[in-house]
C-alpha cells in the first residue's frame, strides 16, 4: 500500500490560506500518488475545501449519535462532508478537553458505523486502556498513530528504539497500519523510513508548504 503522509493543520490557518496551501502542494503529491496518500486534517470551517479527490480528515467529532449535544459535530454529518478519515484520541483532546479512554471507543464506533476510518493517537502509557476500551469488533478496522506527547511541536522525534518499542506493543494488540507523530520534519523523516510503519503524521512541519512538500520528496524517492 502506499506510505501514508497525514497533514493535520490543528487550530492553525484561514480559508485563503488553506486554498494557498491546497494550489501549492496538490500538484506535487499528485506527482507522487503511486507512492504515497497523502491525507489532511484542516479545521471543521475547512472541510468543505477539500475535494472529493482529495483524503480529508477531520480532526474529531462528537462521542455521541445525532441530537441534542449543542456544539457537536457528529459522525453523519462528517460523512455529508465526503470525510473518509478522523482523528481521535489526540493527546491534547485528551489534555485540554479532558477525553477518556471510553470517549475515545465511542467515537471509534460512531466513525466506522458511518464508514469513516478512524486514526486512533496513542501514547505509551494510554495503549492497554485504549485497547481494552475498544470493542474487539472494531479494533482491526482503524488506523493507529504512536504520538507521544512529549515530543509533539519540537524538531527531534522520539528516540528511534523507543519508537520500535512501542511499534511492537500496539502490534501485540493489532495488525492494523500504523503511523508514527512527534516533531515529524525534513531533517529527519528518512530515519523514520526503515521502521516497521504505514506512515507519518505531520504537524508543524506541514503547515509551511515548502517543509510538507520536502517530507513528500524524501519519502517519495525512497520509495
Amino acid at each position: 500500500m502506499p506510505f501514508l503522509v497525514l497533514a493535520n493543520f490543528k487550530s492553525h490557518k484561514t480559508i485563503p490560506e488553506v486554498k494557498s496551501w491546497l494550489e501549492t502542494i496538490v500538484p506535487v503529491f499528485e506527482q507522487y500518488q503511486d507512492q504515497l496518500e497523502v491525507i489532511i486534517a484542516p479545521s471543521f470551517p475547512h472541510l468543505h475545501l477539500l475535494s472529493s479527490s482529495l483524503n480529508s480528515c477531520a480532526q474529531d467529532v462528537s462521542p455521541f449519535p445525532p441530537g441534542a449535544y449543542t456544539g457537536a459535530v457528529n459522525a453523519p454529518q462528517l460523512k455529508d462532508l465526503g470525510v473518509k478519515y478522523c482523528l481521535v484520541g489526540h493527546s491534547e483532546r485528551r489534555h485540554f478537553f479532558h477525553e477518556t479512554h471510553q470517549d475515545v471507543a465511542n467515537k471509534v464506533s460512531e466513525l466506522l458505523g458511518v464508514g469513516i476510518t478512524p486514526v486512533l493517537l496513542l501514547s505509551e502509557k494510554d495503549i492497554v486502556p485504549q485497547f481494552a476500551a475498544l470493542d474487539d469488533s472494531l479494533v482491526d478496522r482503524c488506523l493507529y498513530c504512536f504520538e507521544p506527547p512529549s515530543d509533539i511541536g519540537g524538531t527531534t522525534t522520539a528516540p528511534l528504539d523507543v519508537i520500535t518499542q512501542v511499534i511492537g506493543q500496539i502490534r501485540a494488540h493489532t495488525p492494523a497500519p500504523l503511523l508514527y507523530g512527534g516533531s515529524v520534519t525534513p531533517q529527519n523523516i528518512a530515519n523514520l523510513l526503515p521502521l516497521n510503519l504505514s506512515g507519518v503524521l505531520v504537524a508543524t512541519a506541514s503547515l509551511e508548504t515548502s517543509s510538507f512538500n520536502s517530507i513528500l520528496e524524501v519519502i517519495a524517492h525512497a520509495r
